[in-house]
């Protein structure tokens, strides 16, 4: 599968900002900038997509491992923090808690282990990751 995305950027660093459009979905006419403060809702910037795009990847895979093995899947909530020193990306941490019938936590955790390292877009990073799992009863 071939995703494409397009950026578009007007004005200075300091004062412009950018859009994103992506062709086959619904992310249209996103608002991206690299001044973007933490309450802000009209924009976001490429760390906060970085971290959207990690997590949905991370959850589809653990998903994918856990449906193959015969579990049923109430849900799955990833968060990706992203830190950043000097603008350069230092790490990522993966939060992920799910309900997920008739597993124990030993074995979530193991899935989770093994979407984390099964997970392309994490593999495309190439970064320490830190991951936290935590089943729900």
């Amino acid at each position: 599968m071939k995703a494409k995305t397009t950026s578009i950027w007007h004005g200075n660093f300091k004062d412009g900002k950018g859009s994103i459009v992506a062709e086959h979905s619904a992310l249209h006419s996103i608002v991206y900038k690299p001044n973007k403060k933490a309450d802000e809702k009209t924009a976001t910037n490429p760390d906060e997509l970085l971290g959207a795009a990690h997590s949905s990847c991370y959850n589809m895979t653990l998903n994918y491992y856990l449906t193959e093995a015969g579990y049923s899947i109430d849900f799955l909530e990833t968060s990706v923090v992203i830190t950043d020193k000097n603008k350069v990306i230092t790490n990522i941490d993966l939060m992920v808690t799910g309900k997920v019938h008739d597993i124990t936590n030993d074995l979530f955790k193991q899935f989770a282990e093994k979407a984390k390292a099964g997970c392309p877009v994490g593999n495309l990073l190439k970064i320490e990751a830190s991951l936290t799992a935590s089943l729900q009863q």
